[in-house]
């Protein structure tokens, strides 16, 4: 597919969405909207359209979404409510505003941004998490996009509960964990994960990965399989999402 000259990019997370326009594979505009009014479907629906009429945007867009979709309809969204259930967001967006819209999860989008941006994005089997509100997971297997993998919501077997629920940012910051807990915490999932499915590497995006890096070195002493952080940092899954329209 031809490359746009602008695509929008959206990314819906649990505390707020994130808007960027990609111009000729470039970040030209970019901003982040938190919630004021929940995290229903017409108020979603509302912040995206009112975005692309504030920056008389025109052209295709593309949606990294935190839940399960099949097709066009939303199958579940833990991090945002029931509501969402069988929702679909596409099809209420066309009625508002008349564009080519995509949309895809969020992990998957963020898988997307990384593809290309990796040296060896194509020999290697890369295990991409975004830290946010949840705990998102998508496989770059060979250069290939493998999606649907849901592993923030594995249960742990000795932790006996989900790896989001034990080491999302969500939880750092209900639990008022310290960074050093939290650390050990994402530690510990990673050398899970790595035991169970062998990645060759790990990439890890999300807002909290433009933070302070001396949290960063401490897991990579803790964790075997390389890591890295993305270099689109917490708009790697709207950078992602306008992707949709270029690969």
């Amino acid at each position: 597919m031809a490359h746009e000259q602008s695509v929008l990019g959206v990314d819906i997370g649990g505390s707020s969405i994130k808007f960027c326009i990609l111009t000729e594979g470039k970040i030209s505009l970019h901003d982040t909207v938190y919630y004021e009014n929940g995290t229903s479907p017409p108020e979603v629906l509302r912040m995206i359209v009112r975005k692309i009429s504030d920056w008389k945007f025109v052209g295709s867009v593309g949606i990294g979404f935190p839940g399960l979709i099949e097709g066009e309809r939303i199958i579940d969204a833990p991090n945002l409510g029931n509501d969402w259930d069988g929702y679909n967001l596409l099809g209420h967006l066309r009625k508002e505003v008349d564009y080519r819209f995509a949309i895809i999860n969020d992990a998957d989008a963020a898988a997307l941004a990384m593809c290309r941006e990796t040296a060896g994005w194509e020999d290697e089997n890369i295990l991409c998490l975004t830290l946010g509100t949840g705990i998102g997971s998508s496989w770059l297997k060979k250069g290939e996009l493998e999606t649907g993998t849901e592993y923030g919501r594995i249960v742990h077997p000795e932790l006996h509960c989900s790896l989001e629920r034990w080491a999302s940012v969500r939880t750092l910051n209900e639990e008022k964990l310290s960074i050093h807990e939290w650390v050990d915490r994402l530690s510990s999932i990673l050398q899970f994960l790595e035991t169970r499915y062998n990645p060759d590497r790990f990439i890890l995006s999300g807002g909290i990965t433009t933070h302070s890096d001396d949290w960063f070195q401490s897991v990579t002493k803790n964790v075997q399989t390389p890591l890295l952080i993305s270099t689109y940092g917490d708009l790697t899954g709207a950078v992602g999402a306008a992707k949709l329209h270029s690969v």
